[in-house]
């Protein structure tokens, strides 16, 4: 069982024993991201620890970390997550986005310094968790004189969580009020702005809808997406006291699961996400997810099958078109505008129309759930983890390529 605080050598339930195979020491973050890129039933001895914060130091330092190095102690492999770990202990990296990171310094010595760090031996693999992250790498490095070796390392990984072996609990008489709940911090670019936008539409047309908005409100400069014009957010802050709009922030990850669960849809009409962890929570409790055509988001979410994909122009890597525009200018301003009505608009015209046919909305949500539970089980992903680990450490003892293994999916 994974422990934030030290090792365990207990096997939790739901394990996948291999007797026959041997138990190692595995170094990993404390990072929330970290915990859907695991084996959460692993019969190795996965110790979780702090890392240094360099972008702190510096934003050109956030490709690189330290872990904690105490207690003193030998591991087989390190288990990292976007920051490539500084040391001499073998690594497998898992990364969202871009790899290594170090946004607009593909030139600096210090890129260079993380590019030779993925090239050694040391790294014995470098996992995608989506088709989109897999992109993004192969189109960044697709000049790199050794590119054949970054692309042998390369290989998909879904991100994964414990998902229950449950019946459904939606019932006929729960049609109305219609539910929606949005959960993110970054309001703006999670699609907050939309959320409460839609909930005024409703009011406006009479459609018994609510909206719960789980977020600390982040906006402007906390985030990469948002306009920077002042009093640009007054607006859609006015729009939380609306009758049909409750506002939550800072509570137990366990409530927001229960008002999940009761819900009939997600919210993520987001400007930004690489991969949208909210979905997998959301499909595993069959509650059907309203994204946008971004990022990863149409690798899980089937427009109008086992949620709502609404259309977004975006570039040849899946990101929104504007995201790289002067966030200062009020042109900017204006094109975000835009784009909250239009997404608040289509995402109520979505639900109204499915909420009309029970029978294709309660479709809708066996299909969520048997998306999460082919794609994201933990059952699955720890028996490819468990195994991957081994077979790295014995190739790297060995001295073969520690690419021999790599060429695997999510399917394992």
């Amino acid at each position: 069982m994974n422990t934030a605080n030290g090792v365990s050598g207990q096997l939790s339930r739901g394990t996948v024993e291999h007797r026959s195979r041997p138990i190692l020491s595995v170094l990993a973050p404390t990072r929330y991201p970290w915990r859907f890129n695991s084996p959460r039933h692993s019969r190795h001895r996965i110790e979780t620890r702090s890392f240094a914060p360099m972008n702190y130091i510096s934003p050109k330092l956030e490709g690189v970390t330290v872990l904690s190095p105490l207690p003193l102690r030998k591991f087989d492999i390190v288990h990292a997550f976007n920051r490539i770990p500084l040391g001499t202990t073998r690594f497998v990296m898992s990364f969202e986005s871009h790899m290594p990171r170090g946004f607009g310094m593909e030139n600096s010595t210090l890129y260079k310094f993380m590019m030779r760090q993925l090239l050694s031996d040391r790294c014995v693999g470098i996992g995608a968790i989506s088709e989109h992250a897999k992109r993004i790498f192969l189109l960044s490095h697709k000049n790199n004189p050794k590119f054949d070796r970054l692309e042998q390392k390369l290989f998909l990984r879904y991100p994964n969580m414990i998902i229950e072996d449950r019946a459904d609990i939606y019932r006929d008489d729960s049609q109305y009020p219609i539910r929606v709940v949005f959960v993110g911090n970054h309001f703006a670019r999670k699609g907050g702005c939309v959320g409460v936008r839609m909930a005024e539409l409703a009011l406006e047309q009479g459609i018994p809808l609510e909206v719960d908005i789980i977020s600390t409100i982040e906006v402007g400069a906390a985030s990469w997406t948002d306009p920077l014009q002042p009093g640009y957010f007054d607006r859609y802050r006015k729009l939380l006291s609306l009758p049909n709009v409750r506002h939550l922030q800072n509570i137990p990850n366990a409530q927001v699961l229960e008002i999940l669960r009761n819900a009939h849809f997600s919210l993520l009409p987001t400007f930004c996400d690489t991969f949208g962890y909210s979905v997998i929570e959301s499909e595993a409790n069959y509650v059907p997810v309203i994204g946008t055509a971004q990022g990863a988001l149409p690798e899980f979410i089937k427009h109008q099958k086992n949620g709502v994909l609404l259309p977004m122009e975006t570039s040849d890597i899946g990101e929104w078109k504007h995201i790289a525009d002067d966030r200062r200018k009020p042109e900017f301003a204006q094109v975000h505008a835009r784009e909250v009505e239009r997404l608040a608009q289509q995402s109520l015209s979505e639900i109204v129309t499915i909420m009309e046919d029970q029978n294709r909305y309660k479709a809708m949500r066996q299909a969520a759930y048997a998306t999460a539970k082919s794609m994201f089980s933990s059952k699955d992903a720890t028996r490819f983890w468990d195994d991957y680990y081994v077979d790295a450490v014995e190739n790297y003892r060995a001295g073969r390529s520690a690419t021999t293994f790599s060429k695997q999916s999510y399917l394992g």
